[in-house]
């Protein structure tokens, strides 16, 4: 399955649930999938492997049912900012004391 195959799926779930997903409320549905990004951090701070796996997916789940509801060809979308970022410069935007060591 595509993933943007998969993101119409996951719309189609959510809409059957009773969920609503439309741009006019966009910005909750943004700050649940930061929700979820915290509920993986969190995850990580207790080693927790089985739940920081299982919030990644619950972001990535919120995340195609934006894209199915909102009809964005992800794997056009995500294509095309690699191409952008693979013209970017090594370490694009840091500067050479910010290295992790």
């Amino acid at each position: 399955m595509s993933m943007n195959e998969l993101a119409k799926e996951i719309a189609k779930w959510r809409k059957e649930k009773g969920f609503v997903t439309t741009w006019d409320n966009m910005l909750e549905k943004l700050m649940l999938v930061v929700s979820e990004v915290s509920e993986a951090a969190e995850c990580y701070r207790n080693d927790d492997r089985k739940g920081f796996n299982e919030e990644i997916a619950d972001i990535f789940i919120r995340l195609f049912d934006i894209c199915g509801t909102l009809n964005i060809d992800i794997e056009r979308e995500i294509g095309k900012k690699m191409e952008k970022n693979r013209k970017r410069p090594y370490r694009h935007g840091k500067k050479m004391g910010d290295v992790v060591k």
